[in-house]
């Protein structure tokens, strides 16, 4: 082959991670040997491919093909190879927030009966993923993943307002406690400043304290043991309340502003078992359940 195969997965993973010293760290190179890579590649190419601006990587938009088309090549062999070698058939290893996870996939998971015979992992995934084959084969993020994967929506967020089984709905006591997810000190409470004004109760802000909890599961369990008042995603509640740990303070649900998206790399979507995953999840997704 023409190409130095190196010098263009290289080139492919410093796209990814928009920078030297990210792809340096995955590939466990030094950034010199990075560099030396992709002026042999521009040599071999013939033309510039990336361009610095201070300390900033700008592709040209044949290197952006380039490297888009790469990330799909590079995903396809990696598959080919599992396949191959067989160490991941009947795996399906699906990687999802903590509070998409818990709230929706799980709860839901038993009802997909095709997948009974499959052997599901189920990964937390942090804010910012590694979105490597090596990780997982499906995975659920708050935006669209680009770059050799398809994305689909599966749902908008809502938040819904819940309390302890002994307090009373849509009573708001004077000085009750509201629990914030925003935790900087100069923003706690905006989500309820939000939530009083969506559904008209700002009266309910009036002498009210605020804590905070750095994530929505954290802030239903508060709920639960009646500490307060907490707004949480839609999804996440509706267990509790089916089983009354907790209670809906107020039937408005709040769009938050983020949506939840199911990715599949590109050159894998048509695997069995992840296609039929994943036919399942819009399904369901789709019907509402």
């Amino acid at each position: 082959m023409h190409y130095n195969i190196r010098a263009l997965q290289i080139f492919e993973c410093v796209y990814r991670h928009g920078s030297i010293i990210g792809a340096s760290m995955e590939l466990a190179i030094t950034p010199s040997a990075i560099s030396h890579q992709l002026r042999h590649l521009r040599i071999q190419v013939g033309e510039g491919l990336i361009e610095k601006n201070g300390r900033k990587l700008i592709f040209s938009q044949r290197g952006i093909r380039l490297a888009q088309s790469l990330s799909f090549a590079f995903s396809h062999i990696q598959s080919s190879v599992s396949q191959s070698v067989g160490d991941a058939q009947g795996v399906l290893r699906v990687a999802a927030c903590s509070c998409f996870g818990s709230g929706w996939l799980i709860r839901r998971i038993k009802q997909c009966t095709k997948l009974a015979d499959l052997n599901i992992q189920l990964k937390m995934q942090p804010y910012d993923p590694d979105l490597g084959d090596a990780t997982a084969d499906v995975f659920f993020t708050y935006e669209p993943l680009k770059d050799g994967f398809w994305s689909t929506k599966l749902l908008d967020e809502e938040l819904v307002a819940v309390t302890g089984p002994d307090r009373s709905p849509a009573k708001c006591e004077p000085r009750c406690t509201l629990i914030s997810t925003n935790l900087d000190h100069r923003k706690i409470g905006e989500d309820w400043v939000r939530f009083a004004d969506f559904v008209q109760r700002k009266e309910m802000l009036q002498g009210a304290s605020f804590v905070g909890a750095s994530h929505y599961i954290f802030a239903l369990e508060m709920a639960e043991h009646s500490l307060g008042i907490s707004l949480v995603p839609h999804f996440l509640a509706e267990g509790a309340v089916a089983k009354r740990r907790v209670v809906l303070w107020h039937q408005g649900r709040m769009p938050s502003g983020r949506s939840y998206f199911m990715n599949i790399k590109q050159a894998r979507r048509h695997e069995p078992q992840i296609r039929d995953f994943a036919s399942w999840v819009r399904r369901t997704a789709s019907q509402g359940a």
